[in-house]
């Protein structure tokens, strides 16, 4: 079913150990599906994920209009981590407690990353991002900065 759904089926662990977690990720990968840890929830999904969603679309509009776009991706947890690998502007969401994921911090180190929890915070980090237009620098070349003062 999670391989027919154009979307992963969000899932909660209850009571189980990080090595039951991770041998049923295990079993799960050699059976096709992918399974991330969210910001809430984990997702069962049939081998896509967010990452490669937004590299066809980038494709996709880059044909189109025959031209480098510029992107930008916000997002919280580590199942946003290939998406926000993708882009020339990454941002890190705060949690709810205003920590940021380890996880994407560790692979990211430098990443953008917003000063507000919530919709709030995600609306004014990206209107900061789009106001600094050009000036922004590409993912893997900016200092860690903080957006949404």
């Amino acid at each position: 079913m999670a391989q027919q759904r154009e979307a992963a089926e969000p899932f909660i662990f209850r009571n189980a150990s990080p090595a039951k977690i991770r041998n049923f990720r295990r079993l799960a990968h050699k059976r096709g599906y992918s399974v991330q840890k969210g910001g809430r929830f984990w997702h069962f999904a049939g081998g896509h994920d967010k990452g490669l969603a937004l590299s066809a679309l980038i494709g996709f509009y880059r044909v189109a209009w025959g031209a480098r776009i510029r992107t930008i991706a916000l997002g919280d947890s580590g199942n946003d981590l290939l998406m926000l690998q993708l882009v020339d502007l990454a941002i890190l969401m705060p949690k709810p407690d205003g920590t940021y994921d380890r996880e994407v911090t560790t692979k990211m180190p430098t990443i953008a990353r917003a000063k507000q929890p919530g919709p709030a915070g995600w609306c004014h980090a990206l209107l900061q991002a789009l106001r600094a237009g050009a000036s922004v620098r590409l993912n893997r070349n900016t200092p860690t900065r903080t957006h949404g003062s």
